[in-house]
């Protein structure tokens, strides 16, 4: 049984990265219970990758870290 307050980390084979799956990674890295070499090798994930999602979250806080597609606008094209 899990202790209260702790987060349960997502599973290694983790593709589909959720606003919870991302806030679990970044709050074990700052409780200090995974390391960023940890995360690094253990999800595939790539240091700036993780320092994105700490910038999104600092600035926007959860929301910020939803998975938004990137949009082209095109020159005279409304918006």
């Amino acid at each position: 049984m899990r202790k209260r307050g702790e987060t349960e980390l997502p599973a290694l084979n983790t593709r589909r990265w959720t606003i919870g799956r991302k806030a679990a990674v970044l709050q074990a890295l700052r409780s200090g219970a995974l390391t960023l070499d940890q995360a690094l090798e253990r999800y595939a994930l790539s240091v700036e990758e993780i320092r994105a999602w700490e910038r999104q979250l600092e600035r926007h806080g959860l929301y910020g870290l939803r998975a938004t597609r990137v949009q082209i606008y095109r020159r005279g094209e409304a918006s």
